[in-house]
C-alpha cells in the first residue's frame, strides 16, 4: 500500500475494501473538506485544512500516474479520486474525472464522497466519467450523526449540532437514491464505531440495500472525539 492510500485508510469517510482494494490506482486530488467528523485527523475548523494538502496531488500529477501506469504496461484495472477532503468540494477532481474520461475511456473511474453534495453535483460527475461512487454513511438516526458529524458546510452556510447531522443524513440518503436512479454504482462504505454507531450498522446496511446500493462495506475504526 502506497502513502497516498494509507492516509485514507486512516480517515472515518474512506475504506480500501469499499473502493476495491490496493491493487487500485489512489489519486488524491481533493485537500478541501466541509464536514468535520470524529475520529477524523483533521483538526481546524476551516472548510481547507491546510493539513492535508501536503498528500495530495494536482490534476496534472494525477493525471501523469495513470499515464506512466500505461506506459508502463500496467494498465490499472481502475482508479479511486478521492480526498483526503472531500472529492465533490474541490474544482480539481472533475478535471481529473474529465482527463481520463478523454485519455483512457477504458479505465474504470471511482469517486469517494461523504454524500453532502451528491445529488447538487451528480450529473456533472456522469458527464465527467464518473463510473462508480463510493459513499460513506456512518448513522441511520440524527443523534448518532450528531455524535460523529460535528459540523458541516453546505451551499455557503456553516451547520452545527443537530442541524448539521439533519442535513448530513439528508443528503447522504438523497444522494445514494439519486445515484442509483442516475445508474451510477453505488458502493456504501459504514464505519463501525464501537459504543457509537454499532447498534445502527445493520439498519445502515438494510436501508442501502433497499434503496438499490451496488454492494454494502462495513469496516472496523477507532472513534475519537
Amino acid at each position: 500500500m502506497d502513502d497516498h492510500s494509507r492516509k485514507g485508510a486512516e480517515l472515518p469517510c474512506f475504506s480500501l475494501q469499499a473502493a476495491g482494494g490496493p491493487s487500485i490506482l489512489w489519486l488524491p486530488v481533493a485537500p478541501a473538506c466541509n464536514m468535520r467528523c470524529a475520529g477524523c485527523p483533521r483538526r481546524s475548523d476551516s472548510v481547507s485544512d491546510q493539513a492535508v494538502k501536503g498528500v495530495s496531488l494536482t490534476p496534472d500529477d494525477a493525471v501523469g500516474k495513470v499515464a506512466a501506469a500505461v506506459v508502463g504496461g500496467a494498465t490499472p484495472a481502475g482508479v479511486v479520486v478521492w480526498g483526503p477532503g472531500e472529492a465533490l468540494a474541490n474544482a480539481p477532481t472533475f478535471v481529473v474525472l474529465k482527463k481520463l474520461s478523454w485519455l483512457y475511456p477504458d479505465v474504470s473511474v471511482t469517486v469517494a464522497t461523504n454524500g453532502l453534495l451528491l445529488s447538487d453535483r451528480l450529473e456533472e460527475l456522469v458527464r465527467s466519467g464518473a463510473g462508480n461512487i463510493v459513499l460513506s454513511v456512518n448513522a441511520a438516526s440524527v443523534g448518532t450523526a450528531e455524535r460523529l458529524h460535528q459540523w458541516a458546510i453546505y451551499r455557503g452556510r456553516k451547520y452545527t449540532g443537530e442541524d448539521a447531522a439533519r442535513l448530513v443524513l439528508r443528503q447522504q440518503w438523497n444522494g445514494l437514491e439519486n445515484a442509483v436512479e442516475a445508474g451510477l454504482p453505488v458502493t456504501v462504505a459504514v464505519a463501525e464505531i464501537a459504543g457509537v454507531n454499532e447498534h445502527e450498522v445493520a439498519e445502515i446496511k438494510q436501508r442501502a440495500e433497499d434503496v438499490g446500493a451496488a454492494r454494502v462495506v462495513v469496516h472496523p475504526f477507532p472513534y475519537e472525539a
